[in-house]
């Protein structure tokens, strides 16, 4: 009687393995990335002055709050937390086609990243994205499972 070996190659359950793994990846990434645009729009403004010396600042629509607009360039200043609560993260897709994606939807979020006509970008995502790429390129290249 000749001695026999089977070896079973069961792909169903590698292919479900590297699906969570791929989804778990992009969660971290996607929420690295949305971390880090939270940290950009918390940071401190540059105090800026009028003609006669006198610091720049607005009130807060419908209070007497005052606030410190940010400088063209900078990020936004926070003055109604609309944009930061719009900061959302999602991953979509499965196996070899999982995407992550950080939005913010609220309606001043992409006059703010590109400025206007009348207004200089205050960007906040690119940034973000640049300051974080390094730790993202880090979760993906980790070991998966």
């Amino acid at each position: 009687m000749p001695a026999t070996i089977k070896l079973k190659l069961n792909l169903t359950k590698l292919a479900n393995e590297m699906d969570k793994a791929s989804k778990d990846k992009m969660k971290e990434a996607v929420n690295e990335l949305r971390t880090t645009v939270l940290t950009t729009l918390s940071g401190n403004k540059t105090l800026r002055y009028d003609d006669e010396g006198k610091p720049i600042q607005y009130y807060v629509p419908g209070t007497k709050k005052l606030y410190t607009p940010s400088a063209p360039g900078e990020s936004p200043a926070v003055v109604t937390r609309e944009l930061r609560g719009s900061i959302k993260g999602s991953v979509e897709g499965s196996g070899m086609a999982v995407h992550g994606k950080v939005k913010a939807s609220a309606k001043h979020a992409l006059p703010l990243e590109f400025g206007t006509r009348n207004m200089a970008a205050r960007p906040f995502m690119k940034p973000s994205f640049d300051k974080s790429l390094d730790a993202i390129k880090n979760i993906l290249s980790r070991k998966w499972f």
